[in-house]
């Protein structure tokens, strides 16, 4: 029989903070929705959501934690159990290898990073021309947005109200849009079909209008995927998800283990492309360098 512990995968030990990520967690894994396909996973998922719950409820709350602690003997050794498919006795240990990429410390505002040169206009018996710094439009619905620091090629930015997207080029607007989300967003969305997927597709809809569009993914996407073939029922669901957004909105999908490599790819994707618009806008073509890109 598992204990609530168990059933989140915590510690004895685990703080309220830790049970209310778990939680939400384990409701993104058994959510019933993800198995309207198998009827007798749905049924399990079902069961499982249920005791996911009830877990949660007590846990959360001091007095029916204590109580319940005081009742099922729980000591700080009792490990967190993960489902899994098999028959052995004891579950697969987990492997140490893929445990989530760290974070880099806090960079200084003033570090410099990312290319530091302006990217040259270079045509045969031209001279050479610097495309200018831009600036970034960062919608001002955008939770904690990126501020570009110690980016050259990035002149600052603006907060306003953009119609689809987070990010976009303060000089050409309608030319280059980034739909930004933390791995732990695009597995919400996912796992809620009924209600924040429909929303998110509404919310792409406006990018369709863009001819340059990209979704950035911040952070380990499936690092914390339930072991198993529930966890590999949650995969390929959701790399079907990821493949249909680009086949419906074309968009093209930008991977980053964590946030200062995902505000450098936004930076590095935006300088170019307005790189590329600008060396039109000079007449020279869709084109940085003869012979070149």
């Amino acid at each position: 029989m598992l204990t609530y512990y168990q059933v989140l995968e915590l510690p004895s030990t685990a703080t309220s903070e830790d049970i209310k990520k778990a939680w939400h967690e384990q409701l993104q894994v058994w959510h019933p929705d993800r198995f309207t396909h198998a009827p007798g996973l749905q049924r399990k998922a079902e069961a499982r959501t249920t005791l996911i719950n009830q877990a949660y409820q007590t846990l959360n709350d001091p007095t029916a934690r204590q109580r319940y602690d005081a009742t099922t003997g729980s000591t700080a050794s009792s490990p967190p159990v993960r489902p899994h498919t098999t028959a052995s006795p004891t579950p697969p240990p987990r492997p140490t290898t893929s445990a989530a990429p760290q974070p880099p410390p806090p960079r200084s505002r003033n570090e410099q990073r990312g290319p530091h040169l302006p990217i040259m206009l270079s045509r045969k018996n031209q001279p050479k021309i610097a495309v200018p710094a831009i600036r970034i439009l960062v919608d001002s619905r955008e939770h904690m947005p990126y501020i570009f620091s110690g980016l050259s090629r990035i002149a600052g930015t603006t907060r306003q109200t953009l119609q689809g997207g987070d990010y976009a080029i303060a000089e050409a607007p309608d030319i280059f849009r980034v739909e930004r989300k933390r791995a732990e967003e695009l597995n919400t969305i996912f796992s809620n079909p009924s209600e924040n997927r429909q929303r998110f597709m509404r919310e792409l809809e406006p990018l369709l209008k863009i001819p340059h569009r990209f979704l950035v993914i911040e952070g380990a996407l499936f690092q914390r995927l339930a072991s198993g073939r529930l966890g590999q029922y949650h995969k390929n669901g959701l790399l079907d998800f990821l493949d249909a957004l680009t086949a419906r909105f074309g968009l093209q999908i930008i991977y980053a283990e964590h946030r200062d490599e995902a505000e450098e790819r936004v930076a590095n994707l935006a300088t170019l492309h307005y790189a590329y618009y600008y060396a039109e806008q000079e007449g020279l073509g869709r084109y940085l360098a003869d012979n070149d890109v």
